[in-house]
C-alpha cells in the first residue's frame, strides 16, 4: 500500500479496532486508488430489519486526500436498503455513511471515524432506522459535470410552452438553465438541450439501484416503473422535426430526460416529496430519431435540418440506443414563488393579492424580502423616479437611473423567479396615490381587489388616504423614525375593527408614555443636500441599517398578516448595533359620532380614566385630554387623558382643574410626537350614583371651550366618566352658532 489514507486505516484497524473487522486484502487499480478490504462484523441482532450478516466483506476506496473514501459492500447478493449511493452497472452497493463535503469533513477524519460511522450504518440498518423521509433514497456522489436547472412547472406538462436548455455562463458551459424558446437569444442556435419529462407511477415505483448508462437501459428502467419511454420520444421526435434550416437546432440538440420519482419510505409509505433526477443524452435527437427508426439521416441538401422523417418507421435498434449514453445530470428546481415559500420554512406559497403604495427604501427591501419568503401576488404603486442618491439605500440599481421606481422594482422583483414561473408582479403604477390622475381607475381596480394594502411611503397624509379607502383590503403602515434608528409596523386587524388610524394614535401613546422613547420621534439624522434645491436634502442613513430595519420589518409584518389581530411593533437600533423590541398592546376602539365628527375611545384610554376616578372617590376628579384631530376627516382619536394638575380642587360635588404645569406638559407632548397629537378637550368624574349626563356647569365649561378651539376650527370635547359608564360630548361651533 502506497496511500497514506489507507495505510493509517489498516494500521488503526490492526492495532485497535481488531474486534470490529479484519484486514484481509488490498488492491491498486491503474490510477493510483488503492482499496482496503476487511472482514467487518455487523453486530446485527437475531432478526435484522434487512437480510445483512454477521460479517460483511466491505471494501473502502482511497483516492489520496481528494475524496471522500468509498465504502463498498462486496457480497454480490447485499440486500437494497435507503442510504446506498447510486453506482454505475457493474460496481458493487456503494453505502452512504457521510452526507458531508469532503472539503469539510477531511478537516477533522480520522480512521477511527471512518471505522465508526460504518459500524453505525449497519447498526442503523438492522434496525430499520437508516432513512430520513425528507430525504432522496438514492444519493449520486459520482462525477457529473452538468448542472441542470428546470422550472417545477415542467413535470407538470401544463404549460404548451416549447422549453430549450441554454447555457447561462461561457466560462462554465455545464449549468443549463431552462428558458421558454421564445426567450432565448438569437444567437443560441447550437449547443441547444431539449427537455422532457416523466413521472413514474407511485404503485409501480421501486428504488433505483444502478446508475443508466445509455439510453436504452435508461429506457427498460423507465419501462419496468410504467413509462414507456420509446413511443413517447418516437412521437415527440416526429413532431419536432422539419426540413428547413430552422429546424436544424433542434435536430442537432440534446436530450434531457427528467424523471420525477415519488419517494417510497422504508415501511412503504410514500412522504409528499419527489425525487428528480435528469439524464442527458450524448447524441442528438436526430440521431436517436433514427436510432428508434422513426427518422432518416438526409443524403442530400433537400432537408437542410439533416435529417427527414421515415414514411415507415422501423422497430428502434437496441445496439443503437446502446450507444447513445447517457450522463446523469446534478438536478436543481428553478426558484419559483412555490420553492421560495419552502426555503423560507412556510408550507405554501402566499398568492394573497397585495398593494404596495411606496417604491422607496423601505419599500424595495420590504417588497424584495416578502417576494424571496413566496408572500403576495404584487402591485407597486409609486410616481417617483430613481435618481443618483437614492442608490445609497435603495435595492435597485445605476442601470435604473430615470426610470420610475415602481415600473423598475417590479422588473426586478419577477427577474427573481424563473421565466417559466408565475409573473409576481402583475402591475407597477407610477403614480401620486393622492393625485392618480390618468391612474384613477387603473388605481381604483387594483385596490379593490386587494386582500392587503401596505403603506411604504413614510408619509401621514398617505397612510391616513388609503386607511379611509372604501375597499376591503386589510391595511398596513412600515415606516422608520425621523433618524431611520427605529423601524415601525402597524397592522389592521383583519376584520378592520381596529382600523390603521386607531393605531397610528395607539402608536403615539406609546411614543408619549414610554422614557426609551423619548427621542423616537424628535432625534434628527445628520442631513445631506444631493443637489442645490433647499428641499433637496437626506439623511445620512448607512445601507446596512436600512436593511436591518427593513428586515425586522418585513419578518413582522408576514406574522401580523398571517394572524386575525391588530398588531404594533417598535424595532430601535443601539448605538453598538443592538436591538430594542416594543410591542404595545393593542386596545379594542369604541366609536360615536357627533355632529358628523367621529370621536374614537380606545380601551386603554378607556381605563386610565377610570383608573384615576377610583383612586380619587369620593371627591370628583378630571384633567385635559390630548388626541389626533383630522380636520378634513373630521375624526378625532383620544390618545392620552391627562392627570389633573398639583393646584386642582376636588370635593363630592364639584371639580375645578388646576393650570400649574399643563401648558407646558401639552407643549412637551406635542413636540415629543412631531405635533401629531394636541390638545382636544377636558375629562372629569360623576361621584358615585350620579347620572354621567352633562350637568349645566358642564355645558358651560364645554361652550367655552368651544369658544377657544374654535380659533382654530376645532370642536371641544368632554368626556364625563361614572359609575354607569363613559359620555363623550362635543360642541362645534358654526356660523356664529354654538352647536
Amino acid at each position: 500500500m502506497r496511500l497514506p489514507v489507507a495505510m493509517a486505516v489498516a494500521r488503526y484497524v490492526t492495532l485497535h479496532a481488531a474486534g470490529i473487522a479484519t484486514v484481509v486484502g488490498a488492491h491498486r487499480n491503474e490510477d493510483e486508488s488503492e482499496i482496503l478490504v476487511l472482514d467487518f462484523r455487523t453486530g446485527v441482532p437475531q432478526r435484522p430489519a434487512v437480510e445483512l450478516d454477521r460479517i460483511e466483506p466491505v471494501g473502502i476506496a482511497f483516492d489520496d486526500r481528494s475524496s471522500s473514501p468509498f465504502v463498498l459492500m462486496l457480497r454480490e447478493d447485499f440486500p437494497d436498503t435507503e442510504h446506498q449511493q447510486l453506482v454505475p452497472e457493474g460496481c458493487p452497493a456503494a453505502i452512504c455513511i457521510d452526507d458531508r463535503p469532503w472539503e469539510e469533513a477531511k478537516l477533522t477524519w480520522t480512521p477511527a471515524e471512518l471505522i465508526e460511522r460504518i459500524l453505525t450504518w449497519f447498526h442503523r440498518a438492522a434496525r430499520g432506522e437508516l432513512h430520513d423521509p425528507a430525504q432522496p433514497l438514492d444519493p449520486f456522489f459520482g462525477y457529473s459535470p452538468w448542472r441542470f436547472v428546470f422550472p417545477a412547472s415542467v413535470l407538470s406538462g401544463k404549460d404548451g410552452v416549447e422549453l430549450v436548455g441554454a447555457i447561462n455562463d461561457a466560462v462554465d458551459p455545464n449549468v443549463v438553465i431552462v428558458l421558454p424558446l421564445a426567450a432565448l437569444a438569437k444567437d443560441a442556435g447550437t449547443g441547444r438541450i431539449l427537455p422532457i419529462a416523466y413521472e413514474v407511477p407511485p404503485e409501480r415505483m421501486r428504488r433505483l439501484r444502478k446508475a443508466p448508462r445509455d439510453l436504452a437501459t435508461l429506457g427498460a428502467m423507465l419501462k419496468d416503473r410504467g413509462v414507456d419511454l420509446y413511443s413517447d420520444l418516437r412521437d415527440r421526435i416526429v413532431g419536432w422535426t422539419g426540413v428547413s434550416e430552422q429546424d436544424r437546432p433542434r435536430m442537432n440538440a440534446s436530450l434531457a430526460i427528467i424523471v420525477a420519482m415519488p419517494v417510497i419510505g422504508p415501511t412503504g409509505t410514500r412522504p409528499e416529496m419527489v425525487d428528480v433526477r435528469a439524464f442527458m443524452t450524448t447524441r442528438t435527437v436526430g440521431e436517436i430519431g433514427v436510432a428508434l427508426g422513426v427518422l432518416l439521416a438526409a443524403q442530400s441538401t433537400h432537408s437542410p435540418s439533416g435529417f427527414a422523417r421515415q414514411v415507415i418507421t422501423t422497430d428502434p435498434d437496441d445496439a443503437a440506443l446502446a450507444a447513445c449514453g447517457v450522463e446523469i445530470a446534478q438536478v436543481h428546481v428553478a426558484f419559483d414563488p412555490d420553492r421560495a415559500a419552502a426555503l423560507s420554512g412556510r408550507p405554501a406559497r402566499d398568492g394573497r393579492k397585495a398593494v404596495m403604495v411606496g417604491a422607496g427604501a423601505v419599500g424595495s427591501h420590504l417588497a424584495e424580502y416578502m417576494t424571496r419568503e413566496g408572500r403576495f401576488d404584487w402591485t407597486i404603486v409609486d410616481d417617483d423616479r430613481l435618481l443618483p442618491h437614492n442608490l445609497a439605500r435603495h435595492t435597485l440599481r445605476s442601470p435604473q437611473i430615470g426610470l420610475r421606481k415602481a415600473h423598475a422594482l417590479k422588473d426586478r422583483l419577477n427577474s427573481i423567479f424563473t421565466l417559466t414561473g408565475p409573473t409576481v408582479v402583475g402591475a407597477a403604477i407610477g403614480c401620486d396615490i393622492l393625485k392618480p390622475g390618468e391612474h384613477a381607475d387603473e388605481l381604483a381596480l387594483a385596490l379593490s381587489q386587494a386582500e392587503i394594502i401596505i403603506d411604504a411611503t413614510a408619509s401621514v397624509a398617505a397612510s391616513r388616504h388609503l386607511a379611509d379607502l372604501d375597499v376591503g383590503g386589510r391595511r398596513v403602515s412600515v415606516f422608520f423614525n425621523p433618524s431611520a434608528e427605529a423601524a415601525i409596523v402597524l397592522v389592521e386587524a383583519a376584520d378592520r375593527a381596529v382600523a390603521l388610524r386607531d393605531l397610528e394614535a395607539q402608536y403615539y401613546r406609546e411614543v408619549l408614555q414610554h422614557a426609551e422613547l423619548e427621542r423616537h420621534l424628535t432625534a434628527v439624522g445628520e442631513r445631506f443636500a444631493y443637489t442645490g434645491a433647499c428641499r433637496a436634502v437626506t439623511n445620512r442613513v448607512p445601507a446596512s441599517r436600512v436593511a436591518l430595519l427593513s428586515a425586522l420589518a418585513a419578518r413582522a409584518l408576514a406574522e401580523a398578516v398571517d394572524r386575525p389581530d391588530a398588531f404594533i411593533g417598535i424595532w430601535s437600533i443601539g448605538a453598538e448595533g443592538q436591538v430594542t423590541p416594543t410591542r404595545p398592546a393593542v386596545s379594542q376602539v369604541e366609536r360615536v359620532t357627533i355632529l358628523d365628527w367621529e370621536v374614537a375611545l380606545d380601551a386603554s384610554v378607556r381605563a386610565s380614566m377610570v383608573a384615576m376616578r377610583e383612586a380619587r372617590l369620593p371627591s370628583e376628579t378630571g384633567g385635559a385630554v390630548i388626541g389626533v384631530v383630522d380636520t378634513r376627516a373630521r375624526r378625532i382619536h383620544l390618545v392620552e387623558a391627562l392627570p389633573p394638575p398639583p393646584d386642582s380642587v376636588g370635593s363630592p360635588t364639584q371639580f375645578e382643574r388646576g393650570v400649574a404645569g399643563l401648558g407646558d406638559d401639552i407643549a412637551a407632548k406635542e413636540a415629543r410626537v412631531m405635533h401629531q397629537v394636541r390638545y382636544v378637550g377636558e375629562w372629569h368624574s360623576h361621584p358615585r350614583r350620579s347620572s354621567i349626563r352633562p350637568s349645566e356647569t358642564d355645558l358651560v365649561q364645554l361652550g367655552a371651550i368651544t369658544m377657544d378651539l374654535s380659533i382654530d376650527g376645532l370642536p371641544s370635547l368632554s368626556v364625563i366618566v361614572g359609575d354607569t359608564g363613559i359620555t363623550v360630548a362635543l360642541a362645534e361651533l358654526k356660523m356664529n352658532t354654538a352647536t
